[in-house]
């Protein structure tokens, strides 16, 4: 678009440029002989391959060179105004520095140049090193900072590519952290009062205080859902409160609540949990609640065993439950594949592992190992 555009104004120049030759010449009469009209029509060509400097600068500094060449072998160069030859030369010396390349625009310039010499006179002329070597020295300069314009260009497209990118992978990884929590709290609860739903009916009629235990424990669910949710709330707000050594010491509590919804777990604590990690630490009860979520579903009157040890790098939690023992919780189907994945992703952001799968002799079990000093864990694995 800039050429095409270009070319206009060129051609005005070179107009203006015949338009007052032509009244010059006429004006001192020298529009007659055959002479004076062939070097008159040189610098007309002359003037004329400034309209094409643009899109083929090489070609129109060369056809200027052989005109120029032309008119002053010709006779006295009396057929066009000196003052305005210079014009179109210095015109075609920016482009031919501008527009081509190093070395084609050298020889071209040589050629130009040569032809301005013959057409001022056979004497060497220093003028003519400066009308031409300098607006060519310009060309380059501009022709540079053109391309290095350009390149910064492209770069600033290719960041900004980059950074929608970055902030598209943001709002994924944000998204699937908040699925990941939602999942966390609406999974354990919904499946413990699922159940107790379903034994509060059964119990109703024949055995009324056992019903009015697992309404109990439906509400305590409930209320546990609401706690949870309202630090979900918080993270989404503002960065939120770390559980610190909480999280580990939550897991009691936890594994509490599951026994009286009903489920048949046991826990221990062998060694010490401190010094955990605050990530760490929520990690852990989170796999906990995942693996108990699980047995509720999938292992209905299972015994189910959670074991919590402490070791000098790092601590290691495991729950194993056997093969489902009684009837079917009507869960099984529920889910989203959601709760092993995030399980990962949280025992892997804290530079721990977690392996998950049927157990010998029928069931299932969960052992998640977590550092202590993460960034440790993470030097020591790089090769």
């Amino acid at each position: 678009m800039r050429i095409a555009g270009g070319w206009r104004g060129d051609a005005v120049v070179a107009v203006g440029l015949v338009a007052v030759s032509l009244v010059v010449l006429a004006a001192q009469g020298l529009l007659h002989g055959a002479n004076n009209l062939l070097e008159t029509g040189c610098g007309i060509g002359a003037c004329g391959c400034i309209i094409v400097r643009r899109a083929h600068p090489q070609l129109a500094a060369v056809a200027a060179g052989v005109c120029l060449a032309v008119a002053g072998v010709a006779g006295s160069s009396a057929g066009m105004p000196g003052s305005l030859v210079l014009v179109p030369v210095f015109l075609l010396a920016y482009s031919l520095g501008a527009g081509a390349g190093f070395g084609h625009s050298v020889l071209a310039l040589l050629l130009l140049g040569a032809g301005l010499q013959l057409a001022v006179g056979a004497q060497f002329n220093p003028f003519v090193v400066v009308v031409t070597i300098g607006p060519w020295a310009v060309g380059l300069v501009v022709r540079s900072r053109r391309h290095l314009a350009g390149q910064l260009a492209v770069r600033g497209r290719e960041l900004e590519a980059e950074r929608e990118l970055f902030a598209a992978e943001a709002v994924r990884y944000e998204r699937a952290r908040i699925a990941r929590e939602l999942h966390d709290i609406v999974a354990h609860c919904v499946s413990v009062m699922v159940i107790q739903a379903s034994a509060g009916q059964r119990l109703t009629a024949t055995e009324p205080s056992l019903a009015a235990e697992a309404f109990d424990s439906i509400g305590e669910a409930a209320r546990q859902a609401e706690a949870e949710i309202g630090r979900l709330v918080e993270l989404l707000d503002h960065d939120p409160q770390p559980r610190g050594a909480d999280g580990v010491r939550l897991i009691g509590e936890l594994v509490a609540r599951a026994g009286a919804a009903g489920l048949a777990v046991s826990c221990r604590f062998t060694g010490s949990a401190e010094g955990l990690p605050a990530q760490a630490s929520d990690a852990a009860y989170r796999v906990v609640q995942e693996s108990l979520t699980n047995a509720f579903k999938h292992a209905p009157g299972a015994p189910v065993d959670v074991v919590i040890t402490g070791g000098t790098g790092q601590v290691e939690i495991g729950v194993a439950n056997g093969p489902p023992a009684g009837p079917l919780s009507g869960l099984e189907r529920a889910g989203t594949g959601r709760g092993l994945a995030g399980m990962r992703e949280r025992v892997a952001a804290c530079g721990g592992e977690v392996s998950a799968g049927p157990a010998e002799g029928g069931g299932w079990q969960v052992l998640a190992r977590l550092p202590r000093h993460p960034d440790r864990a993470q030097a020591s694995s790089v090769p």
